[in-house]
């Protein structure tokens, strides 16, 4: 027994957040309730790979964060600093955002349609290798869409007034 304690103490540890350490122990103390339950369903023959001990840690570990993050707690000032949740973005921010994002879609109409797919793409994160292989074209030839339309989007919004 006391074998498996210091192993799933070393699987808590591994899976463990550093702003949950200091309910480690606990997190060990539910994953040794797990294990035993199954030992008992499955009458004593049960053994644990160090693989199975990290699946149930983190198992463990993961319903400690969902349970936190419905039910918020303050055990501490340090707890505190660490769970500390920025207000987000104030009213006038979301405006701002929003008639930003307006700005953007109306400058993007604006562009030649192989640039606008191109940036859109682009915008949402895709690589230019992957804008290549999703226009059928070149590397260089989505670089230069990418590079071109990026260039009159910035200069629309900077017609309307909208700086870097």
């Amino acid at each position: 027994m006391a074998l498996l304690l210091r192993r799933v103490r070393a699987a808590v540890r591994r899976t463990c957040p550093a702003y949950l350490a200091s309910q480690a122990e606990d997190i060990a103390q539910e994953v040794l309730l797990r294990l035993l339950r199954k030992l008992h369903r499955s009458e004593g023959e049960a053994t644990f790979s160090s693989m199975y001990l990290l699946k149930v840690a983190h198992g463990v570990t993961v319903d400690e964060i969902r349970r936190r993050s419905r039910r918020p707690e303050n055990t501490g000032p340090e707890e505190a600093l660490l769970t500390h949740e920025d207000p987000g973005p104030g009213p006038e921010d979301l405006a701002r955002g929003r008639s930003m994002g307006r700005e953007i879609r109306d400058c993007l109409l604006r562009i030649v349609p192989s640039r606008r797919l191109a940036v859109t793409l682009h915008l949402l994160g895709c690589p230019v290798s992957e804008i290549a292989e999703r226009l059928s074209c070149t590397y260089k030839s989505a670089e230069n869409r990418v590079y071109r339309g990026l260039k009159n989007l910035r200069s629309c919004l900077e017609a309307r007034g909208w700086n870097p």
